[in-house]
């Protein structure tokens, strides 16, 4: 006969495994408004974010999308009249008092809508971090130059003509050149902001693909206003509508199942934004 002990120790031993195989939370954000001046551009939001997902936010212009992800960075330091309240968990730690914002940004990688490279070399720009962080030789160097450019899928267009500008690469070459450089930080973190509307569709399907094996390193959050490219890639998603996030679901399930407010189903097929 089994006794109690036996069987306590075997339901502790169970919820320690349960727990162990839970996904762990990367970003937690609780009563999150942000403002600029007297307009509000977001209110109230709290959501979890895990590890190892891709997380995506839609929709439409000025719903707050983009303000989430400078809240989440600290990019509101740099923004006139932008005023941030609430709480931003990253890694458990509150970011919204951390005193050393440079060592938060450098866990957090960001892709902006329009490729922006830094006037240097293919090489440098990926670098440039890596030597930041102290790292002067070479070989190393090297090393991280081409890792970051493969796992952008890039490396194969550029790898004779590293020291040529990046700058003067095609706009579909310039994203991935971004993504490199933001991997080159050895984030935890990956955030992208419409990366693909300045991308050809080929490209934008590329990226896609490199998206989707980041997820084994990475915690990608996705601002979109594609909603296919969402549904592509996101394992769940937040819609956000008039500074409010209205619905946060199992992607697939914002698209066939059920939803908790109309306007999320009317958002996703099309009947507004």
């Amino acid at each position: 006969m089994v006794s109690q002990s036996a069987l306590g120790r075997v339901a502790v031993a169970a919820q320690e495994d349960a727990a162990a195989a839970a996904p762990r939370t990367k970003l937690a954000v609780k009563n999150l408004t942000i403002s600029y001046g007297k307009a509000l551009a977001l209110k109230d939001v709290s959501l979890e974010i895990r590890e190892h997902e891709i997380f995506g936010i839609i929709g439409p212009a000025n719903a707050g999308k983009t303000s989430f992800l400078k809240a989440v960075n600290r990019m509101d330091m740099f923004t006139t009249g932008m005023r941030v309240a609430g709480e931003i968990h990253f890694n458990g730690l509150d970011t919204r008092h951390l005193k050393n914002v440079y060592a938060l940004r450098s866990r957090i990688g960001v892709v902006f809508p329009l490729p922006v490279g830094l006037p240097m070399t293919v090489y440098d720009n990926v670098a440039l971090s890596p030597r930041l962080r102290g790292i002067k030789e070479k070989a190393e160097l090297d090393v991280i130059v081409q890792r970051c450019l493969t796992r952008a899928a890039l490396w194969d267009e550029v790898k004779d003509r590293l020291n040529a500008l990046g700058s003067l690469l095609s706009g579909g070459q310039q994203q991935r050149l971004t993504i490199a450089r933001a991997l080159s930080q050895e984030p935890d973190l990956l955030m992208l902001d419409e990366f693909s509307i300045a991308v050809d569709p080929v490209t934008t399907m590329r990226i896609e693909d490199v998206l989707k094996e980041l997820r084994k390193e990475v915690t990608i959050i996705l601002v979109t206003n594609l909603v296919q490219q969402a549904r592509r890639l996101a394992d769940r998603t937040a819609f956000f509508l008039n500074s409010e996030c209205v619905e946060i679901g199992v992607t697939e399930d914002l698209f066939t199942g059920p939803v908790k407010d109309r306007r999320t189903r009317d958002y996703v097929e099309g009947r507004f934004g």
